[in-house]
């Protein structure tokens, strides 16, 4: 029988980090995938680590905060893997996102980066004039008043990004195992034992353990030890339409120019990357997007950049995923990550609401779980 320290199951981002937070408390982790590296909400995420500027909009300083730190360490640690990218969304006379707006959320940044004695990881924030955004700028141009720029990373490729995580984790090898899917844990006098996995020839295998983590968001299996997972009941999906995006940036509109939810496009294999949509999805254990959805979808950015050949293009490939909400029906996204050790002695669940903060979230849940062990920090 194989044995493990801790058995993590999920390997996107948050079960990557989780596996790295435990290697550095001196654990030997093996991590457990049902699908493939980055076949899920991780893979099929926009992408971005982004350092907080929305935040100081509702002025949540702990998140802005939080992100900052989140995205410090992404740079930090993997450098080759991580690339700023320049994000530019257009400015509006007489509408919330206008530049006197914008100009009170840079300088608000820059007080409080001072204030945190933070270094300059990205360049600052920008304000251009409305004869400075470019024309190939595919956007509404009536009441344009100018654009906000600043600079946010993005993952060019995640599977690599995963794979370099579990590389410092020494989760390579037998310590990593796809597709297989845990189908029980094993319990022994309320404290876990191992865990049984099948495989795709449907042969069972137990790893011995007396730790177990999941971190599988929306796929997390009700019956496995510990009771219910948190909700996962917002749809949120991401087009990959078969044009190429006239710039090397992130750019940010909305339906109504300046104001309501915004979409980002961003060139990505060629193509164009719009997203993100969401929907209310109560009950679902699967991200499936209905045609119904890629309507809305392409109409809403049909509505956002009008005569655009965007609008229009096809669809070559849809990237889903379920993201935690509030209460279950998915009318709105949790902020809340959750971290659950009830049930049997040695079992824990993960629930990250944000990419960005995954690592944060793992080496914070490392110290909880392992005080007398945890060295490493995010």
């Amino acid at each position: 029988m194989v044995r493990a320290d801790v058995v993590i199951i999920g390997c996107g981002m948050q079960g990557a980090t989780m596996a790295l937070a435990a290697a550095r408390s001196g654990l030997k982790p093996v991590l457990v995938e049902r699908d493939r590296i980055a076949s899920g909400a991780t893979g099929n995420s926009y992408g971005f680590i982004h350092g907080g500027l929305r935040y100081l909009q509702t002025m949540h300083l702990g998140r802005w905060r939080r992100s900052r730190r989140a995205q410090a360490w992404f740079l930090k640690s993997y450098p080759d893997l991580v690339r700023p990218l320049r994000c530019i969304m257009p400015l509006y006379r007489g509408r919330i996102r206008s530049p006197n707006a914008f100009r009170i959320l840079a300088a608000a940044e820059s007080l409080l980066s001072g204030a945190a004695g933070d270094a300059p990881r990205l360049s600052p924030p920008v304000l251009l004039s409305a004869d400075d955004v470019p024309s190939e700028y595919p956007i509404p141009r009536q009441d344009l008043a100018g654009a906000a720029v600043w600079h946010d990373l993005v993952v060019p490729d995640m599977k690599a990004l995963l794979l370099a995580i579990l590389s410092d984790a020494e989760v390579t090898g037998s310590a990593l195992i796809e597709e297989a899917e845990v189908r029980d844990v094993m319990v022994v006098n309320d404290r876990v034992r191992g865990v049984r996995i099948v495989r795709p020839d449907r042969s069972f295998e137990e790893i011995a353990t007396s730790q177990v983590i999941v971190c599988t968001g929306s796929w997390t299996l009700p019956n496995l030890a510990g009771g219910e997972p948190a909700s996962t009941a917002v749809l949120a999906f991401n087009l990959l339409l078969d044009a190429p995006f006239p710039l090397d940036a992130a750019l940010a509109v909305s339906e109504i120019p300046g104001r309501g939810r915004s979409y980002f496009l961003r060139p990505y294999e060629g193509g164009t990357l719009v997203g993100t949509f969401y929907r209310a999805a109560p009950g679902a254990s699967h991200p499936e997007v209905e045609p119904s959805d890629v309507a809305a979808f392409r109409k809403s950015i049909e509505r956002a950049l009008p005569g655009s050949a965007l609008a229009s293009a096809p669809v070559r490939r849809v990237m889903a995923g379920l993201l935690p909400d509030r209460d279950g029906t998915g009318r709105s996204l949790s902020t809340e990550d959750v971290v659950s050790t009830s049930g049997p002695a040695g079992f824990c669940r993960m629930l990250g609401t944000k990419l960005t903060t995954a690592p944060l979230l793992s080496f914070e849940t490392a110290a909880k779980l392992w005080p007398s062990r945890a060295q490493g920090t995010a």
